[in-house]
């Protein structure tokens, strides 16, 4: 979830007076912001000022993939020239203001960016713990699940090499966009028009999918759409592969929720516990989904204790859910394991969300 004050990272004195003065006239309470996950700060700040000194910064820790642009997002200097109007577009700002001369223009800024309600949208990735979890499986139940709940959903296929959402979501004939369709490059998408432009169904349910053509997708290209996503949408459901790669990172720094899924088995806990370990640091709230049949007789809190990640859901098998893919893709039926399951995620998430404003799954 989108902080509710201005975010602000000025190095320079004078410009930190100047910031101070144009928040109180637009009546916006003002929060220091630390720029160590670029990433997760860009995508959960509604409004963010940083001067000249923090805009490099910012720069320098993305590296060559870039910020989608912001409109929400200020670049403050001493004097406007032409390096720092540059700058302010590298970074993805909406504005660049010099102050004092600015101060008013920059109030008005502000106050025509007002923070985000207790519904804002948050993002979930879920990640397999090993081959065979589960885990687009359990995205597609998300997706599903949430417009029960009064969400619209925009589902992300970012494995390119997987089967497919839109195959469990049974929208694989569908006219509309797949990843091959878009071109996006550090800049701002279009929200409403993207998700109006993709398979699904009207105001519920938007998939964006991998295809069947195995071609990468690009770092940028994903956190485009998911920025779009936060603004267009209740929740978007981001499905990640099972890697180690620039996609997968990028994701979970931005994510409000990486779910982990894991088969209650011993070689699943060990497999999940490898890849907890080597990308859960990265991860802003990691939380572990665990699917029946359990064989050996573990229990969620014994595969918790394995695989060292708090356990958010617990489901016994649920036969059939093949024959139900295969058969013109997913139907999630009310009360069954998979649906109270996802259900239970989805709760702990907007529980979660308006009782601290942090976005975070406790």
């Amino acid at each position: 979830m989108r902080t509710s004050g201005i975010g602000v990272a000025v190095r320079r004195p004078e410009l930190a007076d100047g910031v101070a003065r144009a928040a109180a006239a637009a009546a916006r309470p003002v929060v220091d912001v630390d720029l160590g996950q670029p990433r997760s700060l860009w995508a959960t700040t509604s409004c963010l000022v940083v001067d000249i000194d923090a805009a490099r910064e910012l720069i320098a820790a993305v590296g060559e993939v870039r910020l989608p642009r912001r409109d929400g997002v200020a670049v403050v200097c001493a004097h406007a020239g032409l390096e720092e109007l540059r700058l302010g577009m590298h970074l993805g700002a909406a504005q660049v203001f010099a102050l004092p001369e600015d101060l008013r223009a920059l109030a008005r800024f502000l106050s025509g960016h007002e923070a985000d309600g207790a519904e804002t949208s948050q993002v979930v990735a879920v990640l397999g713990g090993h081959g065979g979890a589960g885990a687009s499986l359990f995205a597609a139940a998300l997706a599903l699940a949430a417009p029960a709940r009064g969400l619209s959903v925009l589902a992300v296929d970012a494995d390119p090499w997987g089967g497919g959402l839109d195959l469990l979501l049974g929208c694989e004939d569908m006219p509309g966009l797949r990843w091959p369709d878009l071109s996006l490059r550090g800049g701002q998408v279009p929200s409403g028009a993207l998700v109006a432009a993709l398979p699904g169904r009207a105001d519920e349910l938007a998939v964006l999918s991998a295809g069947r053509g195995g071609a990468d997708i690009g770092t940028e290209a994903v956190l485009a759409v998911l920025d779009a996503g936060r603004r267009s949408v209740g929740i978007t459901v981001v499905d990640l592969p099972r890697r180690d790669d620039g996609v997968t990172a990028a994701c979970l720094e931005v994510a409000d929720l990486c779910v982990l899924v894991t088969a209650a088995t011993l070689r699943g806990c060990a497999a999940s516990r490898v890849v907890a370990d080597a990308l859960g640091t990265r991860a802003r709230a990691l939380r572990l989904v665990v699917r029946g049949p359990a064989p050996g007789g573990l229990r969620a809190v014994e595969v918790e204790r394995a695989v060292g990640v708090p356990v958010l859901a617990a489901m016994r098998a649920q036969p059939g859910l093949d024959a139900s893919v295969d058969g013109g893709g997913l139907r999630l039926r009310r009360g069954s394991p998979l649906a109270d399951a996802a259900g239970r995620v989805l709760d702990g998430v907007r529980g979660r969300a308006q009782r601290s404003g942090a976005g975070a799954v406790a």
